[in-house]
């Protein structure tokens, strides 16, 4: 293990000592930092099967049913691209409102 002077926010320290159980600073942040880890491993394993999943529904549909689906994604693709320039005529215009 590395040993390594870090600042920490007090009051979180304490919620997570008393949420973990922990006594130390150290098994604290120890315990939060595998917590971590172990919530991001088992996000990308949910997300995998998630994907697998997909595949499996797409793979059993009907040569129109897929092409459908590729539109479909097409055209929501084409709406996430406007989403940045709608952001910030949005922002914008709640400036205009607030004056």
């Amino acid at each position: 293990m590395a040993n390594t002077l870090i600042d920490l926010d007090d009051e979180a320290l304490e919620q997570a000592r008393r949420y973990y159980g922990t006594t130390t600073k150290k098994d604290t942040v120890n315990r939060a930092l595998q917590d971590a880890a172990a919530r991001l491993r088992e996000r990308r394993n949910a997300f995998g099967d998630h994907l697998e999943e997909a595949f499996r529904e797409f793979a059993a549909m009907s040569p129109a049913e897929q092409q459908d689906y590729r539109e479909h994604i097409e055209r929501t693709q084409e709406l996430l691209e406007q989403a940045p320039a709608l952001d910030v005529a949005w922002a914008q215009r709640r400036a205009e409102w607030a004056a």
